[in-house]
């Protein structure tokens, strides 16, 4: 996963940027619905934790286990069954990109249930890290959460283009939904001190910190008037 996530990172910002999203264009084949094609190819994370959750016999289920089970099938649980319903419009999405997208959350879900469920023997309820994770997580989900509703409320139903989005995050850097993001998993990775869920960490820093460097440049080319002094991913560095 760390090895895909360095090619991921250089063909992102030296190839082509995803043509999903405000970057879709012809070109690419079959495309499907955009709010079907999240829905499904986010699912595997949520459905193959929460199975092997479920029927987790294993002697190694402790607090710190659980809780990090749970946070994951939390924002999985959002990203699966409320973000795509709450989206407006939505470009279709290219068959290629929902395939890697599915194999992806399949493959990360086997391999971060698989730990959490059956290998890690975690007792780290007095483990300065594990609380220093937790709070990182907490803090990146709310970023987030809170820059997805500023980006959604930017169109009124039936509106179409794109908007400057302003307010939390938003004042610092172009991507606050990745930063977000990316602040979450760092802080899961943390809490868990695993190899695991640490390329899980750096494949998602690799993967979207392209597109928030993507959309920090969309935004300079087609608004004159954006803040000049917004990074695009990391605040005040980059």
């Amino acid at each position: 996963m760390i090895a895909c996530g360095v090619v991921t990172l250089l063909f992102l910002t030296f190839g082509i940027t995803a043509p999903y999203g405000k970057y879709s264009r012809p070109g690419f084949g079959i495309s499907l619905n955009a709010k079907l094609a999240w829905m499904v190819q986010e699912a595997p994370s949520f459905l193959v934790v929460a199975y092997m959750a479920h029927n987790n016999s294993s002697e190694i289920r402790n607090a710190p286990n659980d809780c990090l089970l749970c946070l994951f099938l939390f924002h999985y649980f959002n990203r699966t069954f409320i973000y795509p319903l709450r989206l407006r419009g939505g470009k279709p999405t290219p068959l290629f990109v929902f395939l890697m997208a599915f194999a992806f959350t399949t493959y990360n879900g086997v391999l971060q249930g698989q730990y959490m469920t059956q290998l890690a023997s975690m007792n780290r309820q007095t483990d300065l890290a594990f609380w220093v994770g937790l709070a990182l997580f907490t803090v990146g989900w709310f970023v987030n959460y809170h820059s997805d509703n500023t980006l959604r409320s930017l169109r009124r139903p039936g509106e179409t283009g794109y908007k400057i989005p302003r307010g939390g995050m938003f004042e610092y850097v172009s991507g606050a939904n990745f930063l977000g993001e990316i602040v979450e998993w760092t802080g899961w990775a943390v809490a868990s001190q695993s190899l695991p869920a640490t390329a899980f960490a750096i494949f998602t820093a690799c993967n979207i910190g392209p597109r928030a460097y993507a959309h920090h440049n969309f935004y300079l080319k087609n608004f004159p008037n954006y803040p000049r002094h917004r990074k695009a991913i990391i605040p005040f560095i980059l």
